[in-house]
């Protein structure tokens, strides 16, 4: 007759069934309720940490799932994480209601699926998570106030992200007041958003991506501690001087970022003008494939005399093993680098990211270097399998034309995953919309 094996496991204490459990995906995790009696209680009584955007994750995505994760979890668990992406259905106003009765301790991220009617969210649900909540990030969603006069305050959270929400500028804002301890507000491609006057005397970061409509104003006088301002696909020559400059920034800004869309896209058929001193990062996405578009670059740096780091996004998609593999253009700068006033005085840092090796890469990155006296690094970010001396090789053509500061390096940094985020990328740039 057989012996049953002894269960030591059940013998150890909760805390350490429950930091087991704890390294199990989410469906394995609620599984070992069948082990045992011993067992039962454990994944119930644990802090939920749910992320469905897992790669690896075997729960699908829909509301049923969502709300048999909540129900099999006992009531008083708190929720340490809640990150999901789904799709509005006919289940999900009720396991928002469950969750709005959840205490979440850490961060709350709900993206909700194109296609189909938009969410509808209460602000009465964020004053329900208001007192532990640190983190929110809703996307694809509408956002509305029902009791405007109603207390609101989330004490705790520092990171407030909105994307493709729709939110009236009135709730908008009330929303952010009612974060005393904001640290990062990032608004993209937030709907109808004409006006941005927040109060808040903690944020220190605003970031404000792919705006859906012009910005006819925007004030900086209640938000006295912000010191990290970023731009994305905004059209900043339309808001320079007049509804942003010099004096209405806050007196700590220290940087000022900036992102702009392809350089050989429509938004640059007529390239502006006037120079835009407030900026210290730019951000480019280039292909590097004719002279005309390199030319734009140059003359774009020309018109940010204070720019200290310059990041491109290297988008021409062709053989990346051979170095040089596109012939490319041959290209003569129109600018010289001594009159560009960025490059003789400011620009100490330049990272080209998904490099490739193409002639064109190759033939601006030497410009830079060539030209701005006071580079410390050019930092080349690629997923290319180069040897040893293809590396050296590229290194040697970029400072065949000299180098301006004795102090610029260059460094080859490999990255297997920066394909993924150049294509991304790519796809992102060509639909974004220049406002």
């Amino acid at each position: 007759m057989e012996v049953a094996a002894e269960d030591r496991f059940s013998l150890l204490p909760d805390c350490l069934l429950g930091n087991i459990v704890s390294l199990l995906p989410i469906k394995e995790a609620a599984r070992t309720m069948q082990l045992s009696r011993r067992w039962q209680l454990i994944w119930p009584s644990m802090p939920l940490d749910l992320d469905l955007y897992a790669r690896d994750s075997v729960i699908p995505s829909d509301g049923r799932s969502i709300s048999g994760i909540l129900c099999s979890h006992r009531a008083g668990a708190p929720i340490r994480r809640f990150q999901a992406s789904t799709r509005a259905d006919e289940t999900t106003a009720g396991w928002l209601q469950t969750l709005a009765q959840r205490r979440i301790d850490d961060s709350l991220d709900l993206t909700f699926a194109l296609g189909g009617a938009r969410q509808l969210l209460s602000l009465d649900l964020m004053a329900a998570w208001g007192l532990r909540l640190r983190y929110l990030d809703l996307t694809r969603c509408r956002l509305v106030d029902p009791h405007p006069r109603a207390p609101l305050a989330l004490s705790r959270l520092h990171s407030l992200i909105l994307a493709d929400v729709k939110i009236s500028e009135t709730s908008l804002h009330r929303l952010i007041a009612a974060c005393p301890a904001l640290r990062l507000l990032r608004l993209l491609g937030v709907h109808d958003l004409h006006r941005l006057v927040p109060r808040s005397r903690t944020l220190a970061a605003l970031q404000l991506v792919n705006l859906r409509v012009p910005l006819q104003e925007i004030s900086f006088k209640n938000m006295p501690n912000v010191d990290s301002i970023a731009l994305g696909n905004v059209n900043l020559w339309r808001l320079y001087p007049n509804i942003v400059s010099e004096a209405t920034l806050p007196s700590k800004l220290a940087t000022f970022h900036l992102t702009l869309p392809m350089l050989d896209s429509p938004c640059f058929t007529v390239m502006p003008r006037s120079s835009v001193p407030i900026v210290t990062v730019l951000v480019l996405n280039m292909k590097f494939s004719h002279g005309d578009e390199m030319s734009k670059a140059a003359g774009m740096l020309s018109l940010f005399p204070s720019l200290q780091h310059l990041r491109i996004w290297c988008l021409n998609f062709g053989s990346k093993d051979t170095p040089g593999a596109f012939g490319g253009p041959c290209w003569q700068p129109a600018h010289q680098a001594d009159t560009i006033v960025c490059l003789r005085e400011h620009l100490k840092h330049v990272k080209l990211l998904g490099y490739c090796g193409t002639r064109g890469e190759q033939q601006f990155a030497k410009f830079l270097m060539a030209g701005a006296k006071v580079l410390t690094d050019m930092q080349i970010v690629h997923a290319t399998n180069w040897s040893y001396q293809s590396i050296n090789d590229q290194r040697d053509l970029i400072c065949s034309g000299g180098k301006a500061s004795s102090k610029a390096q260059v460094n080859f940094k490999k990255n297997n995953s920066i394909e993924i985020t150049r294509r991304e990328v790519h796809n992102t740039v060509r639909q974004v919309r220049f406002i």
